[in-house]
């Protein structure tokens, strides 16, 4: 009797053993994806102005998994209306588009991956992109950026714990409205500054909305705008937006808008902290919108 509770116990303890042996080599961690070693920061960072010259965006980023990654997806979309359905009006703009995947056998290190130069992927704006159609102009204005990925065990990167990198890039045009801010005067609680249509470009049209905002940023969550502290708006927005209101009071000029006239005496920018920041979002009758935080 005593010899066998002995080896069921012994039994009992060897299978634990194994259990507990299976667990700790158990992968259950997600890819991390990071900076390249010579960079300080992941590319594109977050917010980044992608200037209205530029016919590509930079990338620079590191992905490390000690099991092996099994791809790697680089994507950016539309982020003007909080994933709500919107509209252009004119057919020779259409949206940007980016996607890229890296698979493990396109990896020269099974467990580590990082940007190298132009032998690299590339986001670029026109038609070297399969997803911009030649012959269209993509539409100026906030998009959606994530750099994703999944190990050899499954586990993937997520929005919900910021593992999967994940930000806003605002992309400049030159047809699209053009912003000059030249101050911010917190003791009158007035802004120095204009939105213009840029007549000089064929493809430019006329100013129909306008969204101004004091935003306090997070410094805990970089890949969000903050909380916002006040809100103004005028005219009618292409895009409905889930996060704001559509339209507001008549714009008075669709070509120059003077912010001084706009914004003056109020007590939300007189109030604004050294972190606040002012973020000027102006949209023409194309769909095209300019934002631009100062």
């Amino acid at each position: 009797m005593k010899y066998s509770l002995s080896l069921s116990v012994l039994a009992l303890f060897v299978f634990g053993s194994c259990l507990d042996s299976s667990e700790e080599d158990l992968d259950l961690e997600a890819p991390t994806v990071s900076v390249a070693a010579a960079s300080s920061a992941i590319a594109p960072t977050h917010f980044s102005d992608i200037s209205a010259e530029a016919s590509a965006i930079p990338l620079s980023f590191s992905v490390a998994d000690e099991n092996g990654i099994s791809e790697i997806v680089l994507e950016s979309h539309n982020g003007f209306d909080g994933h709500v359905h919107g509209r252009s009006r004119n057919n020779d703009f259409i949206l940007f588009r980016y996607r890229h995947t890296i698979l493990s056998e396109d990896l020269t290190d099974p467990f580590y991956f990082e940007t190298q130069g132009d032998a690299d992927p590339t986001i670029f704006l026109d038609e070297r992109n399969p997803l911009m159609p030649e012959g269209f102009l993509p539409l100026a204005g906030p998009y959606h950026f994530s750099i994703r990925a999944v190990d050899v065990s499954g586990n993937e990167t997520s929005y919900n714990d910021n593992s999967t990198y994940h930000t806003t890039i605002n992309l400049q045009r030159h047809y699209a409205p053009q912003v000059q801010i030249t101050g911010v005067d917190r003791a009158n609680g007035s802004v120095l500054g204009s939105v213009q249509r840029n007549e000089a470009h064929e493809a430019s049209s006329d100013i129909v909305f306008l969204w101004v905002s004091v935003i306090t940023p997070d410094p805990s969550s970089p890949q969000r705008e903050g909380d916002f502290k006040a809100e103004w708006l005028w005219g009618e927005s292409n895009w409905p937006h889930q996060f704001r209101l559509d339209s507001g009071a008549p714009l008075s000029n669709s070509r120059t808008i003077d912010l001084g006239e706009l914004l003056s005496d109020e007590p939300a920018i007189r109030s604004m902290s050294d972190a606040d920041r002012l973020r000027v979002w102006a949209e023409d009758e194309n769909g095209n919108i300019t934002v631009k935080t100062f």
